[in-house]
């Protein structure tokens, strides 16, 4: 395991602070070199009384740039203003250029947008960007994935993303955008993520989180299957039914025996169990596995199935007992 010294792990973080100089001083003093000023614009006012709110934050730049921290300046709702009326970009253009920001962070902090608005707005603000733009969109909708890649697409940079997606409402999910770069966009740059279902898992555990069994990407359930249809699938072609490969995030396929399951997910349970039935035996076991699982409203586990297999192993042995008919006793 990694030890950063206190050091240079805090000159890789960046404070997030409201636009007080109370707050700066006071990140000053952690020890944090890099600043993130945060504040939000009502949208519903005049321009006017937005550039004066713009305005406002000029002494608390002054203040940043007198304590030598980098400067990230984010709107938190700077994509609900419509572009042809409030560029942010342009508007903030003379504070990126006299305080040298270092980057702007643009966000959808209430969730409004889809990735379609996403995409066209960040196509004209990068068209006019004096610094580098990154995008912070938040999940209420549950669309903060899909918008943090609309984002890539129009050239943003920098994204916003949390492990597993957490937060108020919540951002996109790291893991989730990292695949999807991969896959979708065949983007061979994005590192291998071997491991990242078990780091993702150690650190929400940190954060007193237990990780979901089926979170999409890193959830231990996701490469669970079940339906006879689905496992026959992936018997023969796992691309029919997984997007990615298991191994690829450090988990692994597993069957799960239950009422929708089928004689060849069954069967291939029992092989992976070191254990083996005819198709016609398989069948006769497959309906008190269902029978079980109904009973119990949850899918048998593997000591419930070896047992039923036992059971069922011996009645078999029971019916085939010879049993003499009149005149074969011997009386010897």
């Amino acid at each position: 395991m990694f030890k950063f010294e206190t050091v240079d792990f805090l000159e890789s973080l960046r404070c997030r602070v409201g636009c007080t100089r109370q707050e700066i001083f006071k990140a000053k003093e952690l020890g944090f070199s890099k600043i993130v000023i945060n504040t939000s614009l009502d949208p519903l006012v005049s321009m006017p009384d937005i550039l004066k709110s713009i305005e406002s934050l000029q002494s608390v730049l002054q203040t940043v740039c007198s304590n030598d921290q980098e400067i990230y300046l984010s709107i938190d709702n700077a994509l609900e203003f419509p572009v042809e009326e409030v560029n942010m970009v342009d508007i903030l253009y003379p504070f990126i250029a006299e305080y040298g920001i270092k980057r702007l962070i643009l966000g959808d902090v209430n969730g409004k947008m889809d990735p379609f608005i996403t995409y066209n707005k960040f196509n004209l603000f990068m068209n006019m960007a004096q610094c580098p733009v990154e995008y912070m969109g938040c999940n209420n909708y549950g669309m903060a994935t899909a918008n943090t890649l609309s984002a890539l697409r129009a050239g943003v940079e920098y994204v916003a993303t949390a492990v597993g997606g957490i937060g108020i409402p919540g951002v996109a999910a790291m893991e989730e955008v990292l695949m999807a770069a991969r896959h979708l966009w065949k983007n061979e740059q994005v590192p291998n993520g071997y491991t990242i279902a078990a780091d993702c898992e150690n650190i929400l555990r940190r954060a007193g989180i237990i990780l979901p069994g089926e979170k999409a990407i890193i959830g231990k359930n996701v490469f669970a299957h079940e339906s006879g249809i689905h496992v026959d699938g992936v018997i023969k072609n796992p691309n029919l039914y997984e997007a990615i490969r298991p191994e690829e995030v450090g988990l692994s396929r597993f069957l799960v025996i239950g009422k929708h399951s089928g004689t060849a997910s069954l069967t291939q349970k029992l092989r992976q169990l070191d254990l083996s039935l005819s198709s016609q035996e398989a069948a006769t076991l497959l309906d008190k596995v269902r029978h079980t699982a109904v009973l119990q409203k949850k899918p048998v586990t593997d000591a419930q199935l070896k047992t039923l297999y036992n059971l069922h192993m011996e009645s078999i042995k029971e019916s085939n007992v010879h049993l003499p008919i009149e005149g074969e006793i011997s009386c010897d």
